[in-house]
């Protein structure tokens, strides 16, 4: 395909498989007690983070997965473990230590300890979008192709920045009512999404070894 064609196939790509807009529930109940002004900071962040991750493996990822012995499979099988911990706290409609009363001062390393864990890593830049950059790499047969899969990244996160920061105004307009009966059906989601990405990277696994 052209070069236009390929970026726009990466962009959808890599876009469908972030998939801000079905974040939004999840990270407006992991952000919801912080200030605004700490909330765009949280977004910032999270999507600088996971851009470097996900570039990261578009340029190194055969050589990184290689280097540890890590297949995408036992990527998937790891990412989904911690998915299912933080969807089982949702159920339970609990708050993680890192959260804090409005009232009260958020220092950075609070911040810090949910961008990279869990926003960045597994929310956005996730197995399944790791798992689409390096095989959009291997489609990638020059270096204006490589550029392509770079922009498309690029692209992709920006789009998803762009939503995910909407999320006080999306929130308001589907009308939520109770924030714990929204986190429970939020961690119900989660845990079924964990599970599947457990599953395939399980199956995944037992084919190898057959």
């Amino acid at each position: 395909m052209d070069l236009f064609n390929f970026y726009i196939y990466g962009f959808v790509s890599l876009f469908i498989t972030i998939d801000p807009i079905g974040l939004i529930p999840i990270f407006h109940s992991i952000t919801y007690p912080y200030p605004k002004e700490q909330r765009v900071k949280i977004i910032k962040k999270a999507i600088i983070t996971s851009t470097i991750v996900l570039l990261l493996f578009a340029l190194f990822g055969n050589y990184i997965f290689s280097y540890f012995g890590i297949t995408i499979n036992a990527f998937r099988v790891a990412g989904g473990i911690l998915l299912f911990k933080i969807a089982w706290d949702m159920l339970h409609a609990e708050i993680p230590k890192t959260k804090h009363k409005p009232d009260e001062k958020i220092e950075l390393e609070d911040i810090d300890s949910i961008v990279y864990v869990p926003l960045a890593i597994p929310l956005i830049s996730g197995p399944g979008a790791i798992t689409t950059t390096m095989i959009l790499v291997s489609k990638a047969q020059s270096i204006l192709d490589k550029i392509i899969v770079i922009l498309s990244i690029l692209s992709a996160m920006l789009i998803s920045g762009i939503i995910l920061s909407l999320t006080d105004y999306i929130i308001r307009r589907v009308n939520i009512y109770g924030i714990n009966a929204f986190v429970r059906i939020m961690g119900l989601l989660l845990v079924a999404i964990s599970v599947q990405i457990i599953f395939i990277g399980v199956f995944g696994l037992y084919k190898n070894y057959l």
